[in-house]
């Protein structure tokens, strides 16, 4: 009996000494994210060698290793030809690995090669055994995987785990678990900017006229491709239909300057009413061993006649494209082998956007006896220094020797060819003109002019406008009515919030404030004064006239007859 006593106690020292030794050797991995890595990642441990852990002088080694449960055995042919090629062949103890080679001769050629932290080399050793992985990995976590035995593990992100992440990239490493670790996860993910360049000023929002040309710097930096086989750099712009693209990409990288085509290409293309452009970096891993170096795209586009005037802007967007699994052998579209294939992995950064806002002026005519009546017939110039102004009317004719309207005295067209009775009405009555649906405007770089008359319902619009002084003069009046004296003076301000990407307009009419308006367009009525009315004929003014004359002939009556009889 006290036999089996003495068992028992032994039996029950031995279960709490192996508990003990199991809590002991149940390591965590706890993992630090990059800050530029944005994805939710789930990570893998896969152990590739474990063995006897025991201290020496402080520090933990693993002895008489053997090979791991995740290491399929029938590959390590393969294992073997992937880390021959990386070792020192010149060493005296030099001895090439085969498949039949055993887990202590592969771990010791491996810590001979003494590859660096996050090196190509190490790179490849991981890439190496990921490609011989067997069974579900020992230990799976976002931020920690616990319960692991001692030995080394190859810690990667689950596959497909990332698929359409921004901001985020696959990683695969190395790691000696003999207690419990931290590392940080070093996967590398490019990022993008994109300003508006305004002399030395880089912006996010601008002001502009409509005819300006607003120049774009896209930034960005050569990132870490270390383990990769073929890297992708694509640069998608989205542009609003107010802004035209004009086709001009220039790239530098560190002090190389890209030539178009042979270094990069432009393809450009619709998105609804939108202009897509892709720039794509021809055989970008060329660049790897240029890690760190600025990447400087820059293009323009022009402000055009579709501009938005309201608070929204013109948009204009980037984002990049890039290839973000370092475990992935990557090949490329069939067709065009610098963009990625539709089933291989790739990250997006998200959209850097910039603005540009713009404004305008509406006037309207009017009676100035009564300012709800409009009028037609009135012709305006429009001046600014510095500036471009374009002109919208809501129906636009253009000179045409073909056309089939005449434009009358009264700014209106007609298809009634003029004759010798009407000629008078006529504008020109030579002069034929086309009805078309573009817009006519006028560009100079220092002073511009342009001249309208207002439409059929006596508005008459300049869209465009950016912050600035404007003079509009009357060149000619409704019919009966006068012209006006004095120009109308325009001031236009603008002030911009380039963090929030917003434009705040206000403008005054000779010193009136006309800020209220909509969708960003002033408006303002400019009155005309009917012409004097002068006396018609057989009025009154003509019957005094007559009477005076009669009176007169009668006096020089009286005259005459007092002088003949004084005579006699």
């Amino acid at each position: 009996m006290k036999h089996v006593k003495r068992f028992s106690t032994i039996l029950v020292a031995l279960v709490m000494m192996l508990a003990l030794t199991s809590t002991a050797f149940a390591y965590t991995i706890t993992l630090t994210q990059n800050a530029d890595d944005k994805g939710e990642h789930t990570y893998e441990a896969y152990q590739l060698f474990t063995g006897d852990l025991a201290e020496i002088d402080g520090k933990k080694i693993l002895s008489n290793v053997v090979w791991g449960a995740n290491v399929d055995q029938s590959k390590l042919g393969d294992l073997a030809d992937a880390i021959n090629p990386l070792r020192d062949t010149t060493a005296a103890d030099y001895k090439a690995l085969t498949a039949t080679s055993s887990a202590a001769d592969f771990a010791d050629a491996i810590s001979k090669i003494k590859a660096a932290n996050d090196s190509e080399d190490a790179q490849k050793i991981a890439d190496a055994f990921g490609a011989v992985l067997k069974d579900a990995p020992k230990g799976t976590g976002t931020d920690k995987i616990e319960g692991l035995d001692a030995g080394y593990y190859l810690v990667k992100d689950k596959d497909d785990s990332l698929a359409g992440a921004e901001d985020a990239a696959y990683t695969r490493f190395i790691l000696e678990v003999v207690s419990d670790v931290t590392a940080t996860v070093k996967s590398e993910v490019p990022s993008v900017d994109k300003k508006i360049k305004d002399g030395e000023k880089k912006l996010s929002a601008t002001s502009a006229s409509i005819g300006d040309s607003i120049p774009y710097e896209v930034t960005s930096k050569v990132p870490d491709m270390t383990g990769y086989n073929k890297y992708f750099f694509v640069l998608n712009d989205t542009m609003d239909k107010g802004l035209t693209f004009n086709n001009d990409v220039a790239i530098t990288i560190g002090s190389k300057t890209l030539t178009k085509d042979t270094d990069f290409t432009v393809e450009t293309g619709k998105d609804g009413d939108k202009t897509t452009v892709k720039i794509v970096l021809k055989n970008f891993i060329q660049y790897k061993d240029n890690k760190g170096a600025d990447i400087t795209v820059t293009y323009s586009a022009t402000l055009n006649e579709k501009a938005d005037l309201t608070a929204t802007g013109n948009a204009n967007e980037v984002k990049l494209t890039y290839s973000n699994n370092p475990n992935h052998d990557y090949s490329g579209d069939s067709e065009k082998p610098d963009e990625p294939g539709s089933k291989e992995p790739t990250g997006e950064t998200p959209e850097v956007q910039t603005k540009t806002f713009t404004t305008g002026i509406e006037l309207i005519k009017v009676d100035a006896a009564d300012n709800t009546k409009t009028l037609v017939g009135a012709k305006f110039k429009i001046e600014g220094k510095g500036v471009v102004v374009t002109l919208i009317n809501k129906e636009v004719y253009k000179e045409d020797a073909k056309g089939t309207y005449y434009m009358l005295k009264d700014g209106t067209y007609t298809e009634t060819k003029p004759t010798d009775d009407t000629k008078d009405k006529y504008d020109d009555d030579e002069k034929t003109y086309a009805k078309v649906t573009e817009v006519v405007k006028d560009t100079e770089t220092e002073k511009v002019a342009t001249e309208g008359y207002v439409d059929s319902n006596g508005h008459l619009t300049f869209t465009g406008l950016n912050a600035g002084t404007y003079t509009i003069t009357e060149i000619k009046a409704p019919k009966g009515y006068n012209l006006l004296k004095d120009p109308i003076t325009v001031e236009i301000e603008g002030t911009l919030d380039d963090k929030n990407k917003t434009c705040t307009w206000s403008a005054t009419m000779n010193g009136e404030d006309i800020s209220a308006n909509a969708d960003n367009l002033f408006e303002f009525k400019v009155e005309n004064k009917e012409g004097s009315t002068l006396p018609s004929t057989g009025g009154i003014g003509t019957r005094i006239f007559y009477a005076l004359g009669s009176i007169l002939v009668i006096g020089a009556g009286i005259i005459l007859i007092s002088r003949k009889r004084a005579g006699k």
